[in-house]
């Protein structure tokens, strides 16, 4: 771990600077706190995480160690959620990955010519995440609460030029905190992004999906991975023999989720398995709606906002943090 590291750390429990007592342990020196070090991993998770999050953390850390393999479609889904941001945007900023699962979109951060890449998450895929993140030498993979960031904040002199989170917020005990949380460490002028499953459009997933999920959870992930595997079979057979074809028509049109099926068409069957598993696994998710993430921009008074919709059953929403903030 590099002390460069160290110096944007801070305790999760009273915000103090953090320093390095040993190889495999951070100190802080406000609190008494003792946090490990870990694989060259820090490992900064509060002990008193609600329920939800544990269990979400257990969940999808199983998850991202199974299915860590990094695919060539994650480019274009990483830049698609995005949209407009694109590889140039990055060049000699210092990213925040909020929710970093196995690392494969801060594996892409640092190829565009980020200057620095901070990946964080709550779960056990900083292991995957570390892995695949080994071969860049300006990349830092931190294990720690997303709702208690472990680093100094903007007003406190830390931050960071360009903060995103794709895919994690909907799965927090409260989404809007979430948000909330990130801004803190967007430092003036810098970007916030974030991706959300929309309300719009997801009648089936919030109707019939969701009910199934209820029961899913409760299954260790080892058998929900087996139950997953024939359900992956009918979701990929449908979005290349059916949704696929009818892609543009009005019969297409007119099928359930028809543009994100279409999306997903293209995929292998081991990256559509990981889909079917991800919906099956998640303990808990939230639909928002395109209106509430405007709410959320507009109430920040972030500058330069984008909301747009993604495939027709989610939301991008980007904004800037004034300079003068």
């Amino acid at each position: 771990m590099k002390q460069g590291l160290v110096d944007t750390l801070a305790c999760p429990l009273s915000s103090d600077p953090l320093r390095l007592a040993s190889p495999t342990e951070l100190v802080c020196d406000g609190c008494g706190a003792r946090w490990p070090v870990r694989g060259g991993i820090p490992r900064l998770v509060p002990p008193d995480l609600v329920e939800q999050q544990r269990k979400t953390a257990d969940a999808f850390g199983w998850q991202w160690q199974h299915f860590s393999e990094l695919h060539p479609e994650f480019e274009a889904q990483f830049l698609d959620w995005l949209e407009p941001i694109g590889p140039e945007f990055f060049e000699g900023k210092r990213v925040l990955d909020a929710g970093c699962g196995t690392g494969r979109h801060a594996f892409f951060a640092a190829s565009y010519g980020a200057r620095e890449v901070v990946a964080l998450d709550l779960s056990g895929a900083v292991e995957a995440a570390k892995g695949n993140l080994a071969r860049f030498a300006n990349v830092h993979v931190v294990q720690g609460d997303l709702l208690r960031p472990p680093f100094r904040a903007a007003t406190d002199g830390g931050g960071f030029d360009f903060v995103y989170s794709i895919g994690v917020l909907h799965h927090l005990p409260d989404p809007l905190a979430g948000f909330r949380t990130l801004l803190r460490f967007v430092r003036p002028g810098g970007t916030i992004a974030v991706w959300v499953y929309g309300h719009e459009n997801n009648g089936f997933v919030r109707n019939v999906v969701e009910p199934v999920r209820r029961v899913t959870t409760r299954i260790p992930p080892p058998a929900l991975r087996a139950l997953a595997w024939p359900l992956a079979l009918g979701f990929h057979g449908a979005a290349k023999g059916v949704y696929r074809p009818l892609n543009g028509t009005a019969i297409g049109r007119a099928l359930p989720l028809d543009e994100y099926m279409a999306s997903v068409a293209d995929f292998s069957f081991r990256q559509n398995y990981g889909i079917v598993f991800d919906q099956l696994v998640a303990p808990t998710a939230a639909y928002i709606t395109g209106t509430e993430l405007e709410q959320w921009f507009a109430d920040a008074g972030l500058e330069d906002v984008r909301i747009s919709h993604r495939h027709g059953n989610s939301w991008r929403g980007q904004g800037r943090v004034p300079a003068s903030a």
